[in-house]
């Protein structure tokens, strides 16, 4: 599904909003609450509820394909974001179709991350649609995290976005 130079979007404010929904979209899909902040003044971009915790998750997107794999920058007019503001990153790759759910610290002090989907063992892979990890209680800091077996954690519903993506297209050639 690899789109390289072909935008859906006509600027990032909008591919931002657009992404921020598809997240809540999902989210709500696996069961959780979503909240938005009144404003775009918070350094979190969608609150997710599970069991009584709250999570403060910043959503990221990126189409920029830099040969070998996806780039998306992970600051905001270069401030970088810190894991006192923020719990998780929730990064879409929108021509492969993808979520990746990172722990805030996992990415910490980076100015962006390169994603390989398409690449089998990648660096990220354990992060590749991993929105169990937004269920886990935090027992201990830096214990590592068991990640169940796939038929024992939820999946994304990006088939959803992957219609919604096809949706946007129609619309845009038939202007």
């Amino acid at each position: 599904m690899r789109r390289q130079g072909e935008k859906v979007f006509a600027n990032f404010k909008k591919r931002g909003e657009w992404v921020e929904l598809l997240f809540m979209t999902v989210a709500a899909g696996l069961g959780f609450t979503v909240a938005k902040p009144w404003g775009d003044s918070a350094r979190f971009d969608v609150i997710v509820e599970n069991e009584g915790r709250f999570l403060r998750v910043q959503v990221k997107s990126t189409e920029m394909w830099m040969g070998s794999y996806y780039l998306c920058q992970l600051h905001m007019c270069g401030r970088l974001y810190s894991v006192e503001e923020i719990d998780y990153y929730a990064i879409y790759v929108l021509p492969e179709d993808v979520w990746y759910i990172f722990p805030a610290r996992t990415l910490a002090g980076m100015g962006s991350v390169a994603l390989s989907p398409h690449r089998k063992g990648h660096k990220y892979e354990r992060y590749m649609e991993n929105w169990w990890l937004l269920t886990r209680h935090h027992f201990r800091r830096g214990a590592r995290t068991v990640v169940p077996p796939e038929d024992g954690r939820p999946g994304s519903v990006s088939r959803v976005s992957a219609r919604i993506v096809e949706r946007l297209r129609g619309l845009d050639r038939a202007d």
